[in-house]
């Protein structure tokens, strides 16, 4: 399991499309759908369903993780804001500290 797919079912099910949620990540739909069913193998059950409209839903089961899958990717992405911060900082430290030899 890897966050970009945990990502990209987030991302399809709150757009309720492959296209899309595939649009978003700048990946092709036949990519998405790879994502997707891959992460369906791995757990074991269905993820995601269509509906008559040909909507994208999530499945029974899913509706069970997906609060906990939505909190992962959230909690990475404030990982990834702290790197970026972090980096930010230590560029102007490390700028700083030069400047004073």
């Amino acid at each position: 399991m890897k966050i970009e797919q945990l990502s990209h079912l987030c991302g399809v099910l709150e757009s309720g499309s492959f296209t899309i949620a595939a649009q978003k990540f700048f990946i092709n739909e036949a990519d998405m759908k790879e994502s997707i069913i891959s992460l369906e193998i791995e757990f074991g059950i269905k993820l995601i369903e269509c509906d008559d409209e040909s909507k994208v839903v999530p499945s029974f089961e899913c509706l069970q993780i997906i609060s906990h899958i939505k909190e992962i990717v959230r909690n990475c992405r404030e990982i990834e804001e702290e790197i970026k911060s972090l980096h930010k900082k230590s560029s102007v430290n490390t700028m700083y500290d030069v400047s004073m030899f």
